[in-house]
């Protein structure tokens, strides 16, 4: 009888573990949720938010905590954000005080970065790590530059998230008055640089507005306020830009100012000058006075724009009556047809030195930078806002809503921007947003089969470049601007040597062995 009452006992007991074995299995949140009846299990406990102090926009600033874009981010990635709002100018004072921001501004330089980093204000971040948690993003700018990485590198070590300019993968963009083209003859943009020479002559000699005057000339040049983008389309037919980095054909890196190719153009400039092809004033124009001369026919060429300043150029040109002509880079004696570009390298996004240390923050903070980069819900919310109230999609395109199309408060009081999203337009898979198919065709059309120059370091710091560069690029700015307008062809010969002789002797050399230092050291690390 005993023996009966146990085995009763204990199919019962077996019966109920069957059944409240079961409930749990299909109730799919592994038993946390409440029992029927009032019992419960012992509930899991939710990681508390990680908080991550946001500055990394001077511009951008939201007006108020707790805005739009801020609760999204919060709620989505289980964050508390810290707004730290700066300013360009006060920055600085607040590292110096010790409040060091997770995310810093886009605005530090590469002398910024350097210092900060031998100073342990900004974190180490492998590459390795990046590369795991920001897939998509890092092929984004590795298709765009695979030594993207080389601009974080200091003694060795990654600093910063790598950022690139998606407008500096592309060139300046060489354009002509297409009216005088076909009023001397052409009926297209020239190819080589004979052609060229052959285009300036007409242009000045040829009465290519019809005025019965010659009063115009074939171009100027940008000696104002940025000798590096001065004759674009002539040195980048010898393959060289007189103010960059460049690989000589030894693969050692030489300064583009005293190479030999840079000495040829100048030649073929002081030619074109003395034959009065070339407007005189070309030593106190700017990019603005150009274009200026261009629309009011004075000029039949301008080569200091990209596409994407031409596109916006476009109505411009046909209310000043202008048919405006595309060329390509100058095929001369570097054989074959280059464009000279600013590069698409930049400063990497730098993180706080306490994030390298706090493991947990770090991987969140780039989860996230991976999604606003990325993610194009996530991208679109950081960078436009609402869907519908801020902004609407039109054909594929984001296009802000009145008032947040001309009214930066409203945008502030959104959050909208670079400030939660410091990669607005670095990630190619999110640029369509900012696109417009007419843009992007025009894009197409003018930079296609392109293939650029642009300085082989990039920003970069070089510690003789700061004790020296200031003083040798006066010396570089005043031996092209006699050059150019040497009477005597023969004497640019002499001012080259000269001037080759002392750049080197005052500091030039030092640079030169430092620049070939950090390549070597990218080199080994790549």
């Amino acid at each position: 009888m005993k023996n009966r009452i146990k085995l009763g006992i204990a199919l019962l007991l077996s019966f109920s573990l069957l059944v409240a074995g079961c409930s749990s299995n299909g109730s799919g949140n592994n038993g946390n949720k409440p029992a029927e009846g009032g019992a419960t299990n012992t509930p899991v406990q939710e990681e508390a938010p990680i908080e991550i102090t946001f500055a990394a926009s001077t511009w951008d600033v939201p007006k108020e905590d707790n805005n739009y874009v801020q609760k999204y981010l919060e709620e989505k990635y289980n964050v508390k954000i810290i707004n730290m709002r700066v300013t360009d100018e006060n920055f600085k004072l607040k590292i110096a005080a010790n409040e060091i921001p997770d995310i810093f501004p886009q605005t530090p330089t590469e002398v910024d970065m350097v210092t900060w980093a031998k100073q342990g204000v900004i974190a180490n971040v492998s590459v390795d790590e990046i590369k795991q948690y920001m897939p998509k993003y890092v092929a984004d700018v590795e298709s765009v530059n695979p030594n993207a990485w080389d601009i974080g590198l200091v003694e060795g070590k990654n600093y910063g998230i790598p950022r690139v300019w998606l407008n500096g993968s592309t060139g300046f963009i060489p354009t002509y008055n297409n009216n005088w083209l076909k009023a001397i003859g052409y009926s297209e943009p020239p190819k080589t640089i004979e052609e060229f020479e052959d285009v300036l002559t007409k242009f000045r000699n040829n009465d290519p507005d019809g005025n019965g005057q010659k009063d115009t000339y074939g171009m100027s040049g940008r000696g104002k306020n940025a000798r590096n983008q001065m004759f674009n389309e002539v040195y980048s037919a010898f393959g060289v830009n007189p103010y960059m980095f460049l690989e000589a054909s030894d693969g050692t890196i030489a300064w583009g100012g005293i190479m030999n190719e840079s000495l040829e153009a100048t030649k073929l400039l002081n030619k074109w000058y003395n034959a009065g092809l070339i407007d005189p004033e070309f030593m106190t124009d700017d990019n603005g006075l150009m274009g200026q001369k261009f629309n009011s026919k004075k000029i039949g060429i301008i080569d200091t724009n990209m596409y994407h300043h031409l596109h916006g150029q476009l109505q411009t040109f046909t209310d000043n009556g202008i048919e405006p002509a595309f060329g390509k880079g100058l095929t001369g004696p570097a054989g074959k047809s280059l464009s000279m570009s600013n590069g698409a390298l930049q400063t990497p996004l730098l993180l706080g030195a306490q994030v390298e240390k706090d493991e947990k923050k770090r991987i969140k903070i780039l989860q996230i930078l991976e999604e606003i980069a990325t993610n194009e819900e996530t991208y679109l919310t950081t960078a436009f806002g609402e869907a519908g109230v801020s902004y609407d999609l039109t054909d594929g395109v984001a296009v802000l809503k009145a008032p947040y199309d001309t009214e930066a408060d409203k945008r502030y009081e959104l959050g909208i921007g670079g400030f939660y999203n410091p990669l607005i337009e670095r990630a190619v898979s999110t640029w369509k947003f900012h696109m417009p198919q007419d843009k992007l065709d025009f894009k197409t059309k003018l930079t296609d089969g392109s293939e650029l120059i642009a300085d082989v370091l990039g920003p970069t710091v070089l510690e003789s470049k700061g004790k020296y560069f200031a003083n040798l690029s006066a010396l570089q700015d005043e031996f092209y601007t006699k050059a150019i307008i040497a009477k005597n062809a023969g004497d640019v010969d002499k001012l080259f040597a000269d001037f080759k002789a002392q750049w080197l002797k005052a500091g030039g050399q030092e640079i030169l062995d430092e620049a070939n230092k950090v390549y070597q050291e990218r080199q080994a690390a790549n």
